[in-house]
């Protein structure tokens, strides 16, 4: 693959080697070059607790289960991971950085797709580029190449570039946004910002394997949409790898 990005963060729990393990030969065969970056975990937040606005926005959003003081404190670790990630690139003067968690994988034709859209890119002004993820109702989805959209509304960060210009602003807002981050990067960030999406999409979060956040096993969803947006990639793209 021809891959345009100099540094890209894998976020990994001490405690997920088997996670570590399957992603970092994953990546290798693509030819990606990643650093494993050490997660935070929610046992490991000492002081640093949820913010209250983030306990009531999954209080409304899911309701109150047993589950819910789980999902509030891996919520917000998980936010602190990826937040962790750019005040290091910040701190170091990257000019962008990848970020990926650990359960991403992406698409056989991801490296046919991404060799066009490093050209793409070129001359382009952007901030953010999601290489995975779902695109809200109301947000824009403009084409502005074969390759390239322009969004506005996008949930899901598993895979996902930022650019210099806004690592300041996304380490101050996201905490007391009172979002979980890709509600924040969709609902705060995106409409403010300059914001692609790769189509076709490139990483999606892996099936059959249970969610750190949720604790319930991802299972294969029967969307035609997105069966058929695979099939016709594969078919225009070729199968690089299996």
């Amino acid at each position: 693959m021809s891959w345009p990005f100099k540094h890209t963060c894998v976020i990994n729990l001490d405690s997920r080697p088997d996670r570590w393990a399957r992603i970092e030969a994953h990546l290798e065969r693509l030819g990606i070059g990643a650093q494993r970056f050490a997660a935070v975990s929610m046992h490991d937040l000492a002081d640093d607790q949820p913010c209250d606005e983030l306990k009531l926005f999954l209080l409304r959003t899911d309701g109150q289960s047993e589950q819910s003081d789980h999902k509030l404190r891996a919520t917000w670790a998980c936010m602190r991971s990826h937040l962790a990630v750019i005040a290091r690139a910040k701190s170091l003067g990257w000019p962008e950085v990848v970020i990926l968690e650990d359960d991403c994988e992406f698409e056989s034709y991801a490296p046919a797709v991404m060799r066009h859209v490093h050209s793409q890119l070129q001359g382009r002004e952007w901030s953010m580029l999601y290489l995975g993820g779902t695109p809200k109702k109301g947000g824009e989805q403009l084409k502005v190449s074969r390759n390239l959209f322009s969004v506005s509304r996008v949930r899901l960060a598993h895979a996902y570039v930022v650019k210099a210009d806004l690592y300041e602003r996304i380490l101050e807002e996201a905490p007391r946004s009172g979002l979980p981050l890709d509600w924040y990067y969709s609902e705060v960030l995106l409409p403010a910002v300059r914001g692609l999406m790769v189509y076709p999409e490139l990483a999606r979060q892996r099936l059959m394997d249970v969610s750190d956040i949720e604790q319930v096993v991802r299972l294969p969803k029967l969307k035609t949409r997105q069966r058929l947006q695979r099939f016709i990639a594969n078919l225009r793209y070729g199968r690089i790898f299996h």
